[in-house]
């Protein structure tokens, strides 16, 4: 090999070397990497236009919050209230009533229409959500490069 050109891949390899991990490191930090729990598994099985009694018996117990709601639906996990300036771009709001189920790691929101059926449902952690303890972020951090 050519002199510059092996001090050109001395300097060109580890570089590289060095770019991969970090990709790797970012995108397994922000990748979600949980098994769903009881409760998200019960709302996945809510699809869109399920009655409320029908709702109630695949959760299981009654909800743990009801409330009224004035809003526009986006999509399937997306409601905006009407109080969001985004709303107006996305029709009239209307009137919804939301049930609330709290579980122990994951709490559960299921939103119906005036006419008793789901319309959206969306699903969040009540704290940070578990981390894989042997991720390549988890063990650099450990070490003590982060």
């Amino acid at each position: 090999m050519h002199p510059s050109f092996k001090k050109l891949l001395i300097l060109f390899c580890p570089s590289v070397v060095f770019l991969l991990l970090m990709i790797m490191l970012v995108y397994n930090k922000h990748s979600a990497q949980h098994e769903p729990t009881p409760l998200e598994i019960k709302m996945a099985q809510i699809r869109l236009g399920t009655s409320v009694e029908d709702a109630d018996a695949i959760i299981g117990t009654p909800p743990d919050l009801t409330k009224e709601s004035r809003g526009v639906i986006v999509n399937s996990t997306i409601l905006l209230d009407e109080t969001n300036p985004k709303s107006a771009g996305h029709g009239p709001p209307q009137d919804y009533t939301l049930r609330t189920w709290k579980g122990e790691e994951v709490s559960v929101t299921v939103v119906f229409d005036l006419d008793g059926k789901s319309v959206c449902h969306w699903s969040w952690w009540n704290d940070q959500p578990p981390q894989s303890p042997y991720g390549p972020y988890r063990v650099f951090e450990r070490v003590g490069l982060f």
